[in-house]
């Protein structure tokens, strides 16, 4: 603890603070640098904050406008993730756009308030994640990335790059925002008792625009060069590390390095708390290792796309050399103890990292966790089940709660839950009280006693996402499931949806069961994309196909913004033929049909009752 070099960097190279709030579409404020003067710097740590959590987030409170080295810049802590300028001698290069177009509206306009009032003339997302291009309608005007003027480039084909990037936020979003929501804390009041930071930024705004452009040009090979604004920028392709498409990224006129999200001042997920696809520990090492391997005998600064940068090579060097063997650590000892007969569950309570790697901070569980890493690890090599014959088929959780409640007795379990709490048994209370909540939902002294024990969880954890989702589940018991601060699937995202992604979300929105006797076929004209699509329901499935099909009931003809409306609302589609915006031919009745199998997903679902 007596190490602060942390804050020394986060300071070093600072330029002017946040100029003030974030205001959203509506008006309302969606991000605030004032929400945070409760973590400064010479603020003692209140008893409901784990010491290590409190001196990270400390930390992130840092925010501002930064020079990290000649011609490269950063702007902080506006938002979850780091807006990084590249001060080129033909105009600028933006390195990822933050997550929400006015965070990185602001931090442009504070850049060229400071600095330099030069053109954006290039933009690089280092991978597929909301948070890296979600503001990239802040920072460049769409005409000029469409005309070639101004190329984003990104990890992967475009074709990849929009599918992974459009399909991991919209196709299951709802169940993915809801369960981020409890993770990053946004149904929590920043305080001491509630939201701290990210851990590995420093909040996700409330309520943002999010929007988004696909990118022009693909990068697919490590070794690959741009010269952009006057600079060399040389490429390491990273896939299925952090991202399914992600790159590293070296300037070598100014020795400046990023690993993209593959090295953090944190522990990165191998599986996220908010759901994802699982992510490969090996490939962490893996391209951390062939980036040392190819710049570490130069590399003089780090950046990161989040957190604050790592100068000098020894300390860069060092500091990948040890998130590689963290990340690799994790991945063999995991397989080592499955390979002895440990269920993931044993194996995260047992393995504990080398002192070396351990009592670096910035090995640290502030976004990943050493306990849910090494469960991903299981279920990336071996999958769902953990190899015990009991859960293969186990009751589901209300049938199991109203077994234990009937065995036990609501009196005793209640009994036993206080006793747990009193002798700082928080785990253990939080799971007998399950059962009787789950048994008896509007059980107040049940759901107040489990909340108390997650609430003592929460202040006690040093992961940041461990604490959200215990506070966040104490305060959906005591007062209720709360409203959703945002949604994922922004309209700039659903209609950046490939046709084909669209189609995958569409079907997953379809009622198989009340689908099983249907069959209905629909041809839909794209006309401003020139692509004409057939699809069908049958078997209670959902399919779609490019050309047309003889036997579509019905034909819908329209640009794909109406087309997406028509698709995920049926019922608006009688209104915008009457306003001339599509044309329907055939048997209109098939929309009506098929408006009646579709659901409606309510982003405020139960999680913490049945």
């Amino acid at each position: 603890m007596d190490n602060r070099q942390d804050f020394l960097d986060a300071d070093r190279g600072f330029i002017a603070p946040i100029p003030g709030p974030l205001t959203g579409p509506d008006g309302h404020t969606i991000f605030d640098p004032k929400w945070f003067d409760f973590l400064a710097e010479d603020a003692e740590r209140p008893d409901t904050v784990n010491p290590s959590l409190w001196r990270q987030s400390q930390v992130m409170a840092k925010s501002g406008l930064y020079k990290v080295a000649d011609r490269l810049y950063q702007v902080r802590n506006n938002d979850i993730a780091n807006l990084t300028i590249v001060e080129g001698p033909d105009g600028l290069v933006i390195v990822d756009c933050t997550m929400t177009v006015e965070a990185a509206a602001q931090g442009l306009a504070l850049f060229r308030e400071h600095v330099s009032d030069e053109p954006v003339v290039a933009v690089i997302y280092t991978h597929t994640h909301i948070d890296h291009y979600g503001g990239i309608k802040g920072l460049v005007d769409p005409a000029d990335v469409a005309s070639g003027k101004v190329p984003i480039i990104a990890p992967g084909t475009i074709a990849s790059f929009d599918e992974h990037a459009i399909g991991e936020n919209v196709v299951a979003g709802n169940a993915m925002s809801r369960r981020a929501f409890y993770a990053f804390g946004s149904l929590l009041e920043f305080q001491p008792k509630g939201m701290l930071t990210c851990g590995i930024g420093i909040a996700t705004p409330h309520g943002p625009s999010i929007s988004y452009l696909s990118p022009t040009d693909g990068i697919t090979e490590t070794g690959t060069r741009r010269e952009l604004a006057g600079l060399e920028f040389e490429f390491l392709y990273a896939p299925d590390t952090e991202a399914p498409e992600e790159m590293h990224i070296w300037i070598p006129q100014l020795k400046a390095l990023t690993c993209a999200e593959n090295a953090n001042h944190t522990l990165h997920n191998i599986q996220t708390l908010r759901g994802a696809r699982t992510r490969d520990a090996r490939n962490f090492a893996r391209y951390l290792d062939e980036t040392l391997e190819r710049w570490g005998d130069d590399v003089e600064v780090h950046y990161g796309t989040h957190t604050w940068p790592v100068w000098d090579n020894t300390k860069v060097t060092g500091f990948l050399e040890s998130q590689r063997d963290t990340y690799k650590y994790i991945h063999d000892q995991a397989l080592r103890l499955a390979n002895l007969g440990y269920t993931p569950l044993e194996a995260a309570e047992h393995i504990e990292l080398p002192e070396q790697l351990r009592r670096a901070w910035y090995n640290r569980g502030y976004h990943g966790t050493l306990h849910h890493d090494v469960r991903a690890v299981y279920t990336k090599e071996l999958g769902m089940w953990d190899g015990d014959p009991v859960s293969l088929h186990p009751h589901p959780p209300v049938e199991t709660a109203n077994r234990y409640v009937d065995l036990i007795g609501a009196d005793r379990i209640l009994a036993e839950g206080r006793r747990a709490i009193e002798v700082g048994d928080y785990r253990w209370a939080t799971q007998i009280l399950h059962h009787l909540v789950f048994t008896q939902p509007d059980n107040h002294e049940a759901r107040q006693l489990q909340a108390d024990a997650y609430e003592q969880l929460g202040y006690q954890i040093e992961g940041p996402q461990w604490r959200g989702i215990y506070l966040g589940a104490a305060l959906e018991l005591r007062e209720g499931v709360q409203p959703p601060p945002f949604e994922t699937a922004s309209p700039d995202t659903i209609l950046a949806m490939p046709v084909g992604i669209l189609f995958d979300f569409v079907a997953v929105h379809l009622n198989g069961p009340a689908a099983a006797d249907v069959d209905l076929r629909i041809d839909l004209d794209f006309t401003d994309h020139g692509q004409t699509w057939t699809m069908w329901i049958k078997n209670g499935v959902l399919h779609a196909r490019r050309g047309r099909s003889s036997a579509a009931q019905l034909t819908i003809r329209g640009p794909k913004a109406e087309l997406v409306t028509a698709l995920l609302q049926p019922g608006t589609a009688e209104r915008l033929a009457k306003e001339e915006r599509i044309t329907v031919t055939g048997d209109t009745t098939t929309l009506t049909d098929f408006a009646g199998l579709l659901d409606q997903f309510a982003p405020t679902f139960d999680i913490v009752t049945p």
